[in-house]
Order: structure tokens, then C-alpha cells, then sequence
């Protein structure tokens, strides 16, 4: 005889078991009919976009002309091994062997394996440009000898055409012409802000102002007369007083160039000649201003000893 709390018992089994088997019929109808989950798909790498080779050594660069992605990176190789590698930190960067542009008229002095420095050992130039409006353009340069070694980079700043290497000095090696960018945006826009040029030279294991090569014996005079006319021409109805008054970047542009070409006393008799009469500051309020920015160039301390 069965009693009813059994029977009771076993339909409450049975009950279960059914709904049990249900949650697992639709368990398995959703594992079955779920949306695959998506893989982690590897980065793509930039192409190759060059390649250039000295002796045991191998650069080859890589990124994508259509990307703006900070993806680019440039590698040495020496006996087929990966030596040194270096990858862009921000969008639109690239690198190049050599100099930036094919076209540059300094690009064969500083193919692969030329003596850059002049110390009789083979080098190695690689370009890195910023990406960035007017900015920056930075060489990598090498030793690709029996002994590898990076010896420095040269950060030009502003301007992919203004930098280049030139050969003013008798011997081996390459100079490096720059700019000085101190006075950018110094009381005018970017594109009036005169840069005046430096020339780099190799001593040691770095690079230091080749004063000797930036002074010139003589300036033009008519030239010079002819700058001190058109600023009076474009001041002559200026009033005030500095920083206010509306006095023009080639001023100081001027003054600058006379400067780093070893012409200072000259450079205060311009002022001198082409200050507008009617603006006042110009002995006390200008020229602190214009030595306090002066004395923070890279390369101050050559340039105070330049010349008289």
C-alpha cells in the first residue's frame, strides 16, 4: 500500500526533474543559436616604405602615407639582427633615412654609411618629422662602424626644408646649418618670427655652435640702410611705448642676424637707427625684453662671446 505523503513525494520528484530539464533544453537552444564572441584581432603593421644598407647594417623604415596613426617606427639591423628600433609616439609621425625629402639638395651628403661627423667612421642620418603644424623635424644620427653607437639627436624644431647639412669647413665631415627658433612668437605671429641660423659642428662625441664658421668679415651696408629705411617708412606714424607700440619683427629680426654673424656693436647701432622717435622703452623697457629672451637660446653662452 502505498501511502500519500509518498505519492505526494514523488509528483513534487517528478515536478523537478521537468522543470530542470527545461532550464537545460533552453540553455542549450541559447549556447546554440548565441552570437560567436569576437577574437582580438592583431594590429596591422605599417608597410615598408624604405630600405637602405652599409656594410653589415640594414635601415629600414615603416609607415602608412594614408594613416594618421602613431604606428610608424624605423629599425637598424646589423648581421641580420635587430640592434636598435624606435617607434613614433604621436599621429602622423614618420621617419626617413637620410634626409626627410628625396629631392633635398643635401640628401646625397648624408646617404648611408657617409662620414657625417668626420671622425673617419661611417654614419647614419634617420629623420623624424613630428607630424605637427610647422613642427618638428628631429635627425637621428649613428655610428655604423666595427662599433655601433647613437651620438646624438639633433632636434631642428620648426620647418621640414630649413635644416641642412653643408660642408664650410676644409677636411671631412658635414656641418649642420639650423635655426634658432628663441624668438618665435616673441611679439609676433609665428610666420613673421625671425630665426636666425646656427652652424653646428661635430667636436668629440657631440655637437656643439661652429662660431668661427657663422662669423662673416663685413656686412652690406647698403643693405642694411635699405632694412633701416623701410622700418622707419613702416613706423613713422607709430606712438607709445614698447611692448604697445606697433614696431615690426624685422627689428629685432635684424638685430639677431647682425648678432650670430658676430656684428653686436653693430646690432645696437641699428637699433638705434631704425627705432621709430615717437615710441619711447627702447633703452630700458625693450632691451630688457629682448636680453631676457636672448639669454634663453640653447645657445647663449657661444653667442655671448660671438664677436664684438
Amino acid at each position: 500500500m502505498i501511502r500519500a505523503g509518498a505519492m505526494v513525494g514523488s509528483k513534487l520528484i517528478r515536478r523537478d526533474g521537468i522543470r530542470l530539464l527545461l532550464a537545460a533544453s533552453v540553455a542549450m537552444l541559447w549556447i546554440a543559436y548565441a552570437p560567436p564572441a569576437r577574437s582580438a584581432s592583431p594590429e596591422k603593421a605599417p608597410p615598408l616604405q624604405k630600405s637602405a644598407s652599409f656594410g653589415r647594417y640594414v635601415t629600414n623604415t615603416y609607415f602608412d602615407p594614408t594613416s594618421n596613426i602613431k604606428d610608424a617606427y624605423f629599425e637598424i639591423l646589423k648581421d641580420g639582427k635587430s640592434i636598435y628600433r624606435q617607434q613614433a609616439t604621436q599621429n602622423g609621425e614618420k621617419f626617413a633615412i637620410g634626409t626627410l625629402y628625396d629631392d633635398d639638395p643635401d640628401a646625397k651628403l648624408v646617404t648611408m654609411g657617409r662620414d657625417i661627423t668626420g671622425d673617419g667612421e661611417p654614419d647614419l642620418v634617420v629623420s623624424e618629422w613630428l607630424g605637427g603644424a610647422n613642427c618638428c623635424l628631429i635627425f637621428h644620427i649613428f655610428e655604423i662602424g666595427p662599433t655601433f653607437r647613437k651620438i646624438t639627436d639633433l632636434n631642428a624644431k620648426f620647418g621640414d626644408q630649413g635644416p641642412h647639412f653643408v660642408h664650410l669647413a676644409p677636411g671631412p665631415g658635414l656641418q649642420i646649418q639650423i635655426h634658432d627658433w628663441t624668438f618665435t612668437d616673441w611679439h609676433s605671429d609665428f610666420a613673421d618670427s625671425p630665426a636666425p641660423k646656427v652652424i653646428l659642428e661635430y667636436h668629440g662625441r657631440g655637437y656643439r655652435m661652429a662660431s668661427d664658421l657663422m662669423r662673416t668679415p663685413t656686412v652690406d651696408m647698403t643693405v642694411l640702410a635699405a632694412k633701416i629705411q623701410k622700418i622707419r617708412e613702416e613706423t613713422k606714424h607709430a606712438s607709445g611705448s614698447w611692448p604697445n607700440a606697433n614696431i615690426p619683427p624685422q627689428l629685432w629680426g635684424t638685430m639677431l642676424d647682425l648678432i650670430y654673424t658676430g656684428h653686436r656693436i653693430l646690432a645696437w647701432q641699428f637699433l638705434e637707427m631704425a627705432w621709430p622717435q615717437k615710441v619711447a622703452g627702447k633703452d630700458d623697457a625693450f632691451m630688457d625684453d629682448f636680453m631676457k629672451q636672448l639669454r634663453m637660446s640653447p645657445f647663449w653662452s657661444p653667442i655671448a662671446q660671438l664677436g664684438t
